[in-house]
């Protein structure tokens, strides 16, 4: 369909860009009553995006209507942006591993026994559990009007659960996941059990004496990805490079503590965002962003880099009913050289923060953050005593990044992020707030 698509804008515009994706997933889920329950759905969605006298137009079709289709996308190019875009020619793609067979053809049997295997390992008299499992296998296909024709199959595979304490000692739902492209293998099973145990079993305590100020805070794996939030957003596309990132203009600039180094690495096989071609046909590659508290690079698809006089880095994304963006593909932290227990160990107290919920709130490019910690602990001595109720992070995310005390070796995935756990100073914490 791809092919039928641009022949029939052929002579009819002066440039075109086409991304065609399918999917079909299968998610099985047990209920805490043990009510197990199959769903499955299949899709196909075709973007397109014309260039005509000078302006951009978009369309997007999940059935086979070509010329519908090519039709709505010249009529939106009517009224559509001033763009002078242009299109990647066809050059050679990295080979990255991007679908299993495996997980392409597992069927319910499957998922049942990755759902059943993780409920036998957290299920206790005194929890209610939920669990997931889910896998989906597709395809993606590129072309454009210069020429290039590009195709990978993907899959992903996942498993999750939700665990609630009850009865004393009661706990706020404790909510894991992972995934990849290949199925999740019993040692990953057994490692989201873990977390799952060692956050519920942690006794609830309160606090014998206030907190310092700006007491050390530990953000686990799971935090960090909701902490790093309003960096992504400054890292990216036309904020970054015309818009209010506070990053704009500071490239090449010494700007973190020197223990922060982030890439975004879309050549990492097997993972959410691995992909040898982005969705405007640009080839994949790793990019640095920030090399030991430097920065090095913002994430640009075409249509941004055209207006900044830059190259696009492969980041274009295309999803049904969106205007095309630009997006992260795996974002990757640079780790450091303690475990878990060294970093906690290394310090007479400190507050650990395995999880934090974004919410609502105000424009992440700020780095302005009061987020709810539902999962934090207290920490003397390298142990941790329990955990804390109603804390509360305070502060600012950019602020924090230069002053980083340390940076585990634990990197861990988190969907598409892999981070390790990060202690830093400078941010208030407050204990038993609403």
């Amino acid at each position: 369909m791809i092919g039928q698509i641009l022949d029939a804008l052929a002579g009819r515009v002066s440039a075109a860009d086409v991304v065609t994706k399918t999917d079909d997933t299968l998610t099985l889920a047990i209920s805490a009553e043990g009510e197990t329950r199959v769903a499955g759905g299949r899709s196909r969605a075709s973007h397109l995006r014309v260039l005509r006298g000078g302006r951009a137009g978009c369309a997007v079709t999940r059935d086979d209507d070509v010329a519908e289709l090519a039709g709505h996308a010249m009529l939106a190019a009517a009224s559509g942006e001033e763009l002078e875009l242009f299109l990647p020619a066809p050059s050679p793609l990295a080979e990255v591993s991007t679908a299993t067979p495996q997980a392409a053809a597992a069927e319910t049997a499957v998922l049942d026994g990755l759902a059943r295997a993780l409920l036998d390992r957290v299920v206790r008299n005194n929890r209610r559990v939920e669990v997931w499992s889910e896998r989906s296998s597709g395809s993606v296909r590129v072309a454009n009007s210069r020429g290039v024709l590009a195709g990978y199959d993907v899959t992903l595979a996942g498993a999750g659960a939700v665990v609630e304490s009850i009865g004393a000692g009661w706990a706020p739902p404790c909510r894991v996941h992972l995934s990849g492209a290949a199925l999740p293998t019993l040692f990953d099973i057994e490692g989201l059990a873990a977390e799952v145990n060692r956050r519920l079993d942690a006794p609830l305590v309160e606090l014998s004496r206030a907190l310092p100020a700006s007491p050390l805070v530990c953000l686990a794996p799971r935090a960090l990805a909701t902490f790093l939030r309003p960096l992504r957003a400054a890292l990216l596309g036309r904020e970054a490079w015309l818009g209010r990132s506070p990053l704009r203009g500071r490239r090449g600039e010494q700007v973190f503590d020197e223990k922060l180094s982030l890439t975004d690495d879309p050549l990492v096989p097997g993972r959410p965002g691995s992909r040898p071609i982005d969705d405007e046909g640009v080839p994949s590659r790793r990019l640095p962003l920030v090399e030991r508290g430097r920065l090095l690079a913002f994430a640009t698809d075409l249509s941004v880099g055209v207006r900044a006089n830059a190259p696009s880095t492969g980041h274009g994304w295309r999803l049904p009913s969106v205007a095309p963006r630009v997006g992260f593909t795996n974002l990757l932290m640079g780790p450091g050289s303690a475990d878990r227990q060294g970093l906690l160990a290394g310090v007479s107290s400190l507050i650990l923060i395995e999880e934090l919920d974004w919410g609502a709130g105000p424009n992440p490019l700020g780095g302005a953050i009061a987020l709810r910690a539902p999962w934090a602990y207290l920490v003397e001595a390298g142990e941790v005593r329990g955990r804390l109720d109603g804390v509360v992070l305070t502060g600012n995310v950019f602020d924090a990044l230069t002053r980083i005390a340390a940076v585990g070796s634990d990197s861990t995935w988190i969907g598409s992020h892999c981070l390790p756990s990060m202690v830093v100073e400078g941010l208030g914490v407050g204990v038993g707030e609403t």
